[in-house]
């Protein structure tokens, strides 16, 4: 039973990344599920991938290591600063992983378009994490500091000198305390390599397995229209006349767009913004759907393709439909609203009628194709 008195000395503080370690369910997807271990990895492997998108990173290796309970992710990116902060007098390195809401990613400055926008991502790994070791490769040294569950265990020290390039290496083992299985999934983590692939054409991803003895490299040019394909093919669908439409715009913001029907009923989609899945859809989904329906009304209409006394829903038009939507806006014209710190649905209404924009150059394609409309019609 609560007690009656309630005065100051009952008010607790929790200071540093403790918040992280009393409610973790706060800023992860639990820590009961696979989902929730899983996203240790995604939220650094997007610090990576942030930097390849902002064209400062080429290759990222991730290992799952032979206990198959600790990775490795590792970017020839810019590295994470290691200077001073001036105003906390302690490493840009260190701030950034003990402290929430710390980060480079709150302006345009450093990133025209990110993932990982809350700042929360690879501090919440480390409040989570058993064992962090964070190593930066900067100015011609190799930097290196040790973590345990949200706590630095040394100081920030240079172990390398004369090292060329650049880039970031976190190391880290979640903490048994925190999750119910500390046992990563190799398949999980090579399915998210692969996706980050298909989204950036460009990008080469490695996945070390150890426990396997594998190396894999992901690198696909033809980008999403090539994981419509994949992800179809993995369904066992076909493409009506293995045709696949590809829409694309770069106005202030990138859109881009592959969809194609198959012989199924049900639709498929898969939707993305800046290289983050939205299993929930939102504004970018709505804007493609609504872009699909009004440039199959349009072609039906101007060939005469609408049947007398019958009334074809959009429901009816997007059925059997396979879509990946993928768009990567700037952080210094959208406020980015995701519902949660999941991230699994996009609430920017303002990208709806961009993203409609660019599926309406649908009808061209299908004026250029007319056997394939059609068969599709």
């Amino acid at each position: 039973m609560a007690k009656k008195s309630y005065t100051a000395e009952d008010i607790e503080v929790l200071e540093g990344l403790e918040p992280v370690r009393q409610r973790p369910g706060m800023y992860i997807a639990g820590t009961d599920t696979p989902d929730g271990l899983h996203q240790l990895v995604f939220e650094i492997l997007d610090n990576s991938v942030d930097e390849a998108m902002n064209g400062h990173a080429k290759g990222i290796v991730v290992t799952l290591h032979a206990d198959a309970q600790s990775v490795t992710v590792s970017d020839d990116g810019r590295g994470i600063p290691v200077e001073n902060h001036p105003k906390f007098k302690k490493p840009a390195l260190e701030l950034i992983l003990t402290t929430l809401h710390a980060g480079g990613k709150f302006s345009d400055k450093n990133y025209q378009t990110a993932g990982g926008l809350h700042g929360v991502g690879s501090s919440v790994v480390n409040a989570l994490s058993e064992e962090l070791v964070a190593t930066v490769r900067r100015g011609g040294n190799e930097y290196q500091q040790s973590f345990s569950r949200g706590k630095p265990t040394s100081k920030m020290k240079v172990v390398k000198k004369g090292v060329r390039g650049t880039g970031t290496t976190i190391f880290f083992r979640p903490d048994p305390d925190i999750f119910s299985s500390i046992t990563f999934s190799a398949e999980r983590i090579r399915s998210a390599l692969k996706t980050k692939a298909y989204l950036n054409p460009g990008l080469r991803l490695r996945f070390v397995n150890e426990k396997k003895k594998s190396d894999e490299e992901f690198f696909y040019p033809d980008g999403i229209s090539a994981f419509l394909r994949e992800s179809v093919q993995e369904d066992k669908l076909a493409f009506i006349e293995d045709e696949v439409f590809f829409l694309e715009r770069e106005d202030g913001a990138q859109v881009q767009v592959a969809l194609g029907w198959t012989t199924a009923r049900a639709e498929h989609w898969l939707t993305y913004v800046n290289g983050i899945n939205t299993p929930d859809g939102g504004s970018h989904e709505t804007g493609a759907k609504t872009g699909i329906v009004r440039a199959i009304r349009n072609y039906m209409n101007v060939h005469d393709l609408q049947p007398k006394n019958v009334k074809i829903s959009a429901e009816d038009i997007r059925e059997g439909i396979a879509c990946v939507v993928s768009v990567k806006l700037p952080s210094s014209t959208f406020k980015m609203q995701f519902q949660g710190q999941t991230k699994s649905k996009l609430n920017n209404p303002e990208v709806a009628p961009l993203v409609e924009n660019t599926v309406k150059a649908l009808e061209q394609l299908l004026n250029q194709k007319p056997i394939a409309a059609k068969a599709i019609i």
